[in-house]
């Protein structure tokens, strides 16, 4: 995709995200299943695949409506708490990029900024709290830094895939403070977090669908 995404490349993007969270589901199910209600997995699935619908017809010629709906369209088919919070990150970033054709490193991180404050302020919580929060933020430092350095959007966004990644890896051993895992104590601390773990797979996936 170069160092721009266009409205198809981000059309694109979405479609293997969608694509690779339901080879995911099962992993997000067992880690949802040992803290949680165990149905991450499946809201996953059933939100992207709504999504993945959808795609041809989301979006009205700009950047912002195509990641605002397609939050929209993730919250109404599957309802929930990581639904609401996913719809509010994608709108909050479609925020960002109202207007837009095109964008590039500097605009998505303004959205990803924009996605991580919506989350904050639907969801009450901070980073270090154990929630999707906790691999959002490494991501968007990783993205700094990329830019810094001159990287090219591709290796940033991969970099920032590798960071959330192990961003929801350390989350094991974090106490809780939010939902059902905040009621189990210790057993619940052992645990990686199953909504910083679907964000880093999120981020995986839209990582390597910039490689083209």
């Amino acid at each position: 995709m170069g160092d721009l995404v266009t409205l198809e490349g981000m059309r694109e993007a979405l479609r293997r995200v969608s694509l690779d969270a339901a080879d995911r589901a099962e992993d997000l199910r067992k880690l949802d299943a040992a803290a949680g209600d165990g149905d991450l997995g499946v809201t996953m699935t059933i939100g992207w695949g709504a999504v993945r619908e959808a795609l041809p017809n989301l979006g009205s010629g700009d950047l912002g409506s195509l990641l605002a709906q397609a939050g929209m369209t993730f919250n109404k088919a599957a309802a929930s708490t990581f639904g609401v919070l996913l719809a509010t990150a994608l709108m909050r970033a479609g925020r960002e990029l109202k207007g837009q054709e095109t964008a590039d490193l500097a605009d998505l991180i303004r959205a990803m900024e924009g996605a991580l404050q919506g989350v904050k302020d639907r969801g009450k919580a901070e980073v270090g709290d154990k929630t999707m929060l906790d691999s959002m933020a490494p991501a968007i430092a990783a993205l700094k830094e990329s830019q810094a350095a001159g990287a090219t959007l591709t290796e940033a966004f991969a970099q920032a895939a590798q960071a959330a990644l192990s961003a929801a890896e350390a989350t094991a051993g974090m106490t809780p403070k939010f939902g059902r895992a905040s009621w189990l104590g210790p057993r619940a601390a052992e645990i990686q977090d199953p909504g910083a773990t679907a964000v880093a797979f999120m981020l995986g996936s839209f990582a390597e669908a910039l490689k083209g």
